[in-house]
C-alpha cells in the first residue's frame, strides 16, 4: 500500500545520531504515513540492535559490506512504496512540522520535482543549503581555494522572506524527490562515489522539465562535521573527482577539457608549493596534499572514469 513519505536514512557507526534522528521523525511528523528505511552499513557499534529494540516500526537493511551513498539510498528507495521519496543524513534532527509542511508544499505544485529545506548548525547558524551548478568559474574559484574570500559564492544564505524559491540543486542532507520524477530520471547515479550525487540528480530533473525548489522556512538540525586540514585536502580531490564526473556526463568537450586544464595547473602549483615543505614544516598536512594534488593531477590527465574507484576511496 502506498505511503506518503518514504525516508532513506543510511548510517556508518553513527548510533546515538541515528537515534536522535529517528525519534525526531516520528515525534515531530503528524499528518503523514511514513515508510522509514534504514541502511545498516556494516556499522559495529551496535546501531543495528538500537533500532530493532527501539523503533521497530523501521525496515532495516544490513549491508554485507560497506557501500557509498548512492548505491545505499538506492537500495532502499527502489522498492519503496511512498508518493515522495526521502534521502536524510542520520547525523539530522527534525523540526516539529518539517516534513509534513515539505509534503503539502509538494502537494500544491505539482511541477516541482525535488525540494529542499534549510539546514541550521546545532547552534542554529546557518548551513549551505541550494548551490548554483558548477561552471568553470566556481570550479577554478574551488579548485584555487579562492571560494574562502566569499561567504557566499556558490552557496547562499536564508531569503529574508521566507518564501519558496527555484534553485539549481539543493542539499542531499536532506532531499525530497517526487516518485513521477524518478520515473522520468532514474535513481542516484552510482558512478558518483561520494559528492555531487544530489547535484546531478538535480540536473537531471531540470533537464527532464521538473522544477527544484528551496524552501526557506522549513528547517532542521545538521550535525556536519568540522573538517581537519588533512580532511579537506582528500575532501577536495574527491569534490574535484566529482566534479570531473558531472562536466563530462552533462557539458560540452570544452567544458571538460577546460576544467581538466584548470586542475592540472593549480595541482601542478599546490604541489610545487607543498614538497619543499614536507621537509621543514607541517610535514603531515603537506604529505597529505602531495598526495591529494597529485592524484588530481592523475585523474585530469587520464580520464577519471578509466580508474577502478575503490582505488580513489581514501577511507
Amino acid at each position: 500500500m502506498a505511503v506518503d513519505l518514504t525516508i532513506s536514512i543510511v548510517n556508518t557507526n553513527n548510533r546515538d545520531l541515528l537515534r536522535n534522528c529517528l525519534r525526531s521523525i516520528f515525534e515531530n511528523t503528524h499528518h503523514l504515513s511514513l515508510e522509514v528505511v534504514v541502511v545498516d552499513n556494516v556499522c559495529i557499534d551496535g546501531s543495528a540492535d538500537m533500532v530493532k529494540a527501539e523503533f521497530p516500526q523501521v525496515k532495516l537493511i544490513l549491508n554485507q559490506r560497506r557501500l557509498r551513498f548512492c548505491a545505499n539510498h538506492n537500495q532502499a528507495l527502489k522498492p519503496s512504496q511512498g508518493r515522495y521519496l526521502l534521502i536524510l543524513n542520520e547525523d539530522t534532527v527534525v523540526t516539529p512540522g518539517a516534513f509534513d509542511a515539505v509534503v503539502e508544499f509538494m502537494d500544491g505544485h505539482p511541477r516541482v520535482g525535488i525540494a529542499g529545506v534549510t539546514l541550521l548548525n546545532p547552534d542554529g547558524s546557518l548551513q549551505w543549503s541550494y548551490a548554483d551548478f558548477p561552471n568553470l568559474l566556481s570550479s577554478f574559484l574551488y579548485a584555487t581555494t579562492l571560494t574562502r574570500l566569499s561567504h557566499k559564492y556558490p552557496h547562499y544564505p536564508l531569503l529574508p522572506d521566507d518564501q519558496p524559491m527555484s534553485v539549481d540543486w539543493v542539499s542531499g542532507a536532506c532531499l525530497f524527490v517526487r516518485r513521477e520524477t524518478i520515473s522520468d530520471i532514474g535513481y542516484l547515479d552510482e558512478q558518483f562515489l561520494i559528492y555531487y550525487e544530489e547535484t546531478d540528480w538535480c540536473y537531471r530533473a531540470r533537464q527532464a522539465g521538473w522544477d527544484v525548489c528551496y524552501l526557506p522556512g522549513v528547517e532542521i538540525y545538521h550535525w556536519q562535521g568540522q573538517s581537519t586540514s588533512q580532511e579537506r585536502s582528500r575532501r577536495r580531490f574527491r569534490v574535484n573527482r566529482s566534479r570531473l564526473l558531472f562536466f563530462r556526463k552533462h557539458y560540452s568537450t570544452l567544458s571538460a577539457f577546460s576544467f581538466r586544464v584548470i586542475l592540472v595547473v593549480t595541482s601542478l602549483l599546490r604541489l610545487a608549493y607543498w614538497l619543499p615543505r614536507r621537509l621543514w614544516d607541517k610535514r603531515e598536512l603537506a604529505r597529505q596534499e602531495v598526495v591529494y594534488n597529485w592524484r588530481t593531477v592523475l585523474i585530469s590527465i587520464v580520464r577519471d572514469d578509466l580508474f577502478d574507484g575503490e582505488l580513489f576511496q581514501m577511507n
